[in-house]
């Protein structure tokens, strides 16, 4: 029989610049045309209706929506927590996914998660709730103090614990072996794939760039979270030799774009590379077919995070054939890159190591070719859309087996 989700997200429509939101979304878009129905419950957004058809078989319902002073804001999220649990109770599921919430702080969220999950059980549901990132550099999951014991709450709040990496679920692993899952994200290897050299020629000279330069991509937010104060160091020094190297910096550069970056970090880290003619930043890109033939067009794709919950970003970029550096982060972003066979891997924080690969990468069109043709097909045989979807039908069903 086919599910009945519920998917809640106080952050949803338009989507947080995140990946593991994104996927979720197209992945609910995709198990809809698998005869699934999908009902989203989300914040309010001035000029989006308060309800609407989604897809084939989809409704995205929204809270009303709250003045956007400060005070309008922590209105938005005390309605958004009552107005939610009244929709539950009103709705007929098989699942719910709870995405994001709207607490003021982790026992506010522990609570709404509480309640949320036994309204799930009332009606004979399955709760499940993805763990996507790292709680910080040193702990996947740090359960110490007041706020461990509220995480505590949340987590036992539901049947069916994701983890998207092998860091992340041993963590969860260790606390609740019956509900963790280890199920890594899959890309889109449909969208996300190596274009002809006419149309990678033809989109390059759009930009601006020439079948001999070498381009760079980061995809991410610019922060030193993903690690952008490494790169930044990096490519100035390498641009002043190699002034036909370009970097294509793809991602939210202000609060605007994306609420939890600071503005004066990004004016610190960014302010150096303004004026280099080498920079393109291209801002916060949220059409996928626009991400995904930037992916193509480019030769390198560089991603030294210092954390995260898998690393979604340089998987689409090896499904459109792109080789990658990325900082080793064990059991999770080590899960799809082969050392040397389809990019490099380099220490957290070392930005030496960041110079050198992108030296040699960039020096090479050969290894770049070779490495990149191995990316893609790893992409292929181990993180496909198709299995990634077929696995996801398991969990909704309370039926995956790892």
């Amino acid at each position: 029989m086919k599910k009945r989700i519920v998917f809640v997200s106080y952050s949803y429509w338009p989507p947080d610049f995140g990946g593991e939101l994104l996927i979720t979304i197209e992945r609910l878009e995709y198990l809809m045309r698998r005869g699934y129905t999908v009902q989203v419950l989300t914040s309010g957004k001035p000029g989006m209706p308060v309800q609407q058809t989604w897809a084939e078989s989809g409704h995205i319902w929204r809270s009303p929506i709250i003045h956007a002073s400060r005070m309008g804001r922590l209105m938005r999220r005390i309605v958004f927590w009552f107005w939610a649990l009244a929709c539950l109770m009103s709705l007929d599921f098989d699942v719910l996914h709870v995405g994001s919430l709207a607490g003021l702080d982790s026992f506010s969220d522990a609570l709404m998660a509480r309640l949320m999950g036994w309204i799930a059980r009332y009606k004979g549901a399955r709760g499940v709730w993805v763990h996507s990132l790292a709680d910080s550099d040193q702990a996947a999951l740090d359960l110490r103090g007041w706020r461990g014991l509220a995480k505590r709450l949340f987590y036992e709040s539901f049947d069916t614990l994701v983890s998207v990496s092998p860091f992340l679920h041993q963590s969860v692993c260790n606390i609740w072996p019956q509900k963790a899952v280890c199920l890594p994200c899959g890309v889109r290897d449909d969208l996300f794939v190596p274009v002809s050299p006419e149309a990678r020629t033809e989109f390059r000279k759009t930009m601006g760039v020439s079948t001999e330069d070498v381009v760079f991509i980061f995809l991410g937010s610019v922060g030193i979270r993903k690690g952008f104060d490494l790169l930044a160091q990096a490519f100035n020094s390498i641009s002043t030799v190699y002034p036909d190297w370009k970097l294509w910096v793809i991602g939210p550069r202000s609060q605007a774009e994306n609420a939890n970056l600071v503005n004066d970090q990004v004016v610190a880290l960014t302010q150096n590379m303004e004026q280099n003619p080498c920079v393109n930043f291209l801002g916060r890109i949220d059409d996928r077919q626009q991400l995904a033939m930037l992916m193509s067009a480019g030769d390198v794709f560089v991603f030294p995070s210092r954390r995260e919950g898998m690393g979604i970003a340089p998987i689409e970029a090896m499904s459109a054939g792109l080789p990658v550096i990325i900082a080793r982060l064990p059991g999770i972003t080590d899960l799809a890159n082969i050392e040397g066979e389809t990019g490099f891997y380099i220490s957290p924080g070392n930005v030496l190591e960041l110079q050198l690969a992108m030296t040699r990468l960039g020096e090479s069109a050969a290894l770049r070719q070779q490495m990149g043709f191995a990316a893609r097909q790893r992409v292929l045989t181990s993180f496909g859309w198709k299995q990634h979807l077929e696995h996801w039908q398991q969990v909704y069903a309370g039926e995956y087996v790892e």
